[in-house]
């Protein structure tokens, strides 16, 4: 375990350097906490403090290991003076405790002294009434005491004697971590792994760092209790094995067995897994409760803490456990217990061959298939390996176990299990050739998909075989296999699988998807409306069925402005997957949210979800979803990290394989090349990869490159794009991407200097983001427009909208946008000294003129070619920069003005 910073304690050892301040103050000082939580570390960072204060400290630790030895703590005590260069050698440690504590009395006087016993709970009882003498007899007004233990755990005969004397103390408690302190703690780590082992930890420090130091797959099975993998994991053992090592042998046992029963042990589970008397298994209880290792409440027995039952479980050799979980499977036969709860035991009791624990097994694993699809796994597993030799293996069998592992995610280790299937024709073929076409698509495989379904076109189709056709029409859309996915989806709706509400809610959701991939924007509306209300309707329990297509209702959100209304349903099935076990379906899942999220300018949530996206695919071998969760990332951190963060993350995401989907890979191929263009690690003259493919998202593609060309000076190349870019979305009718053409449009405008235009479009541009419900994006056009407005000498139109860009930005957390603002702020605030002249536009000069000579607003917009209304927006500017109420004082100011701009 990584030595760390001190963190999150500052305001407990503020307390207790208060308390020696002054020696009129508490001179007892009572630190007490978990195990765990950080006492000692605190105690550590005090004695400096201490130190400066003129005070000697003298530091010891009670242990367990020495409570039988008499005044062990009080020996520690006369080492330290010893070491201080005092003579302790008349100080008797053999008479009675009244003479050893003068003695000790008269040495702690000395000088000022602070003495620190850490973990006194375990100090002897001899060295507790030696320190009770001290808090009867204070050896000097400057002397300090400090007592630190666990909660609860402060020895009686102390708090009995700091009651009596009514002794000056502080009392510390020291409290569970905060995020804050985690993320201090743990500055590398993901903002999602951090929360992940805030909750596993309870905030507590060790555990905490016990966990940090587990990989990823391991943490879940060490908080569960069970034995984390085949590594070693020194950390845990050196710490909370060592101290369970130390238990006498009675209750070490009881540790065992209560690790090994888990929450629901009863005292009869108890005696026969620890094969104990029940007079000694309650004895042994009563005393791992009173040392905080587990809590006895009502009819359970649970640790403290998940690791400790992991570290008990581990102190157990893999022969008594195999023949404890035999005990308990037993005996939970006798009961005639649920199946599950016995199958827990008989998958760990190394069965031989047994023809009924195979059939419990087999129950079982099928009974938890839909909640805990992992388990499920196992104990088909186990039952194949229970059954008897000689016979033919049931293909009913792998079958389950090649559904249950897919649906835990893990997908090579299914399309193994399911191969055999696939070449054997019967019953079980179709669906073996479907899920196998799953596991494909999942690994990022889809050539072999795509055979696998051709396979199982070729085989007649069996009743209610919804689901199936489900999944041919996700592999056909996803192929860009448009108008088959279509005509599927349409046979569905006329079959009877389509009364089934899941299977109905999912297909309307693919059908939504598909007529946004054939851009019939209206006709996908209309199908998201009822898709919505559809997966309204379903329960959990239909929702677990068809989770793997809320994505597509996630995209096609995403895609209609309507992300708001996808994110609470992706919301919802990232509960039902963790729930129910679907963690194949989460990657995607988080992808999607982290989309959603960016477009609602939640630009913090969007990116910790893409990091979810990335170690949760990462972990199940979806490689296809690495990079296209990492061009989100990579779009977010340009919104809110230095230059050099950005670059490290394109780096990574650029060595990445591309995706297999056409449009995750032009998603990421995009993304890549504009970001490095900006970066300026990519020459912005290649050609940008924008497809041909017309689809809901080209306009904005063509806005970005159109910007990126006006920042190389490329004016024709970029109104070329935004040209397109307004064909685009004229023809989707969506709001944000008609957005995202007016802002184009408006930067093309403005780089010409042609304001009246950039002023219009950016209007129109910040309205539509409004009706995307796009605030960042808005707040974009904003600082545009401030920018018009500053160009135009409007400085206080222009400081109005850049405080209300600065607002959106900062609430998005889009740091990097609010430095922009700033900067541009100060640029505008630097333009004009108090005092200067105006600058007007020439257009405005123009207006400005005619305007002097008398000419009414029509003659002037006749004279120009403009019509009233621009006459008098002109006009309102002008008074504006002119500091006038009216046109008399036009004339005179137009001396005053510096040359036209041009």
């Amino acid at each position: 375990m990584v030595e760390r910073a001190f963190v999150g304690r500052r305001a407990q050892l503020a307390a207790l350097e208060e308390a020696l301040e002054s020696p009129d103050g508490p001179w007892v000082l009572l630190v007490d906490g978990q195990a765990g939580i950080g006492k000692s570390r605190l105690l550590a960072a005090l004695a400096p403090a201490a130190v400066r204060r003129g005070l000697r400290v003298l530091p010891v630790t009670a242990t367990e290991d020495e409570q039988p030895q008499p005044l062990h703590v009080i020996h520690d005590v006369l080492e330290r003076l010893a070491d201080t260069g005092a003579d302790v050698s008349k100080v008797p440690t053999d008479g009675d405790l009244t003479s050893i504590g003068s003695a000790l009395r008269r040495h702690l006087a000395a000088t000022s002294t602070l003495l620190v016993v850490d973990d006194t709970h375990w100090a002897d009882a001899d060295s507790v009434r030696a320190l009770a003498y001290l808090v009867r007899n204070r050896p000097a007004p400057s002397f300090r005491l400090l007592l630190s233990y666990r909660s609860g755990q402060c020895p009686a005969a102390l708090t009995r004697v700091l009651t009596a004397t009514h002794t000056a103390t502080r009392s510390v408690r020291v409290p569970p971590f905060s995020e804050d302190d985690v993320a201090a703690l743990l500055p590398e780590a993901t903002a999602a792994r951090r929360a992940r082992l805030l909750t596993a930890s309870r905030g507590n420090p060790l555990y905490l760092l016990l966990l940090a130091d587990l990989p990823d797959q391991e943490v879940e099975r060490a908080i569960d209790g069970e034995d984390p993998g085949a590594g070693d994991y020194p950390g845990l053992d050196r710490t909370l094995r060592a101290e369970l090592a130390q238990l006498p042998h009675r209750e070490r046992l009881l540790a065992q067995a209560a690790a090994l029963c888990g929450a629901n042990a009863d005292l009869e589970m108890l005696c026969a897994t620890a094969e104990l008397p029940l007079d000694e298994v309650t004895a042994a209880l009563d005393e791992l409760s009173r040392r905080g290792l587990v809590h006895v409440a009502g009819s359970s027995v649970t640790f403290g803490h998940p690791l400790i039952r992991t570290a008990a479980y581990r102190l157990a050799g893999a022969g008594w456990r195999a023949a404890a979980h035999r005990r308990a499977a037993a005996l939970l036969r006798r009961r005639d217990a649920a199946l599950p709860a016995l199958a827990r035991h008989l998958e760990l009791g190394l069965l031989g061959t047994d023809p009924i624990a195979a059939a419990e097994l087999k129950g079982a694993a099928t009974e938890v298939l839909p909640s805990a699809p992992g388990t499920s796994a196992r104990w088909i597993a186990a039952a194949m390996r229970a059954a008897p030799g000689g016979r033919p293996e049931p293909p009913e069998d792998r079958l389950l176990l090649g559904r249950a592992l897919l649906l835990s995610g893990a997908g090579a280790r299914a399309r193994e299990a399911l191969e055999p299937l696939i070449a054997s024709p019967g019953a079980y073929r179709l669906e073996a050739l479907l899920l196998s076409a799953r596991c494909e698509r999942m690994l990022g495989r889809v050539d072999l998909a795509r055979a696998l379904l051709a396979a199982a076109a070729e085989l007649p189709l069996l009743p209610g075989d919804g689901p199936v056709q489900l999944e041919l029409a996700i592999l056909e859309m996803q192929d860009h296999q448009d108008a088959e996915g279509r005509a599927r989806l349409d046979a569905l709706f006329d079959s009877e699988a389509v009364a089934d509400p899941a299977v109905r809610a999912a297909a309307t959701a693919l059908r939504c998807l598909g007529a946004v991939s054939e851009l019939r924007i209206e006709a996908a509306r209309a199908e998201f409306d009822r898709a919505d209300r559809e997966f309204e309707r379903l329960d959990d329990g239909g929702l677990r069925e068809v989770v793997h297509v809320l994505p597509a209702l996630g995209w096609s959100a995403y895609f209609l402005d309507t992300q708001a209304r996808g994110l609470a349903h992706l919301d919802r099935a990232v509960l039902v997957s963790r729930r129910f076990g679907r963690s194949y379906a989460l990657a995607e899942l988080h992808t999607v949210r982290a989309y959603c999220l960016m477009k609602l300018g939640r630009v913090g949530e969007a990116l910790a979800a893409a990091e979810d996206a990335d170690d949760l695919a990462r972990q199940f071998g979806y490689s296809d979803l690495v990079p296209f969760a990492g061009a989100l990332a990579l779009r977010a951190l340009q919104l809110t990290a230095p230059r050099e963060d950005v670059l490290r993350q394109w780096e990574a995401v650029s060595g990445l394989p591309r995706p297999v989907m056409r449009w995750w890979r032009q998603v990421v191929e995009s993304t890549v090349h504009e970001v490095g263009a900006r970066l300026g690690v990519l020459d912005p003259a290649v050609d940008a990869p924008v497809g041909e493919r017309p689809g809901p998202m080209m306009p904005t593609q063509l806005a970005r490159y159109a910007n990126l060309l006006l920042s190389q000076g490329d004016h024709d190349a970029a109104q070329q794009l935004v040209s397109r870019a307004e064909v685009a979305a004229a023809h989707l009718g969506l709001p944000s991407q008609l957005a995202a053409a007016s802002l184009s449009r408006a930067e093309c405008c403005f780089a010409t200097e042609d304001l009246d235009a950039a002023e219009a479009a950016v209007t129109t541009a910040g309205a539509r983001f409004d009706l995307a419900d796009m605030p960042v994006d808005g707040a974009r056009a904003m600082l545009l427009a401030a920018q018009i407005a500053g160009r135009r000498g409007d400085f206080t139109l222009a400081t109005k909208r850049l405080a209300g860009a600065r607002e959106t930005f900062a609430a998005a957390g889009a740091t990097q946008l609010v430095a922009a603002a700033t900067t541009l702020q100060r640029r505008l605030a630097g333009g004009r000294a108090p005092g200067e002249p105006a600058t007007l536009t020439p257009r405005e000069r123009e207006v400005a003129e005619l305007a002097a000579r008398g000419h009414p607003n029509k003659e002037i917009a006749h004279r120009l070619y403009l019509s009233p209304r621009t006459v008098e927006d002109h006009l309102s500017r002008i008074l504006r920069k002119l500091e006038l109420t009216g046109r008399a004082g036009i004339a005179h100011k137009l001396g005053e003005l510096e040359p036209p701009a041009g």
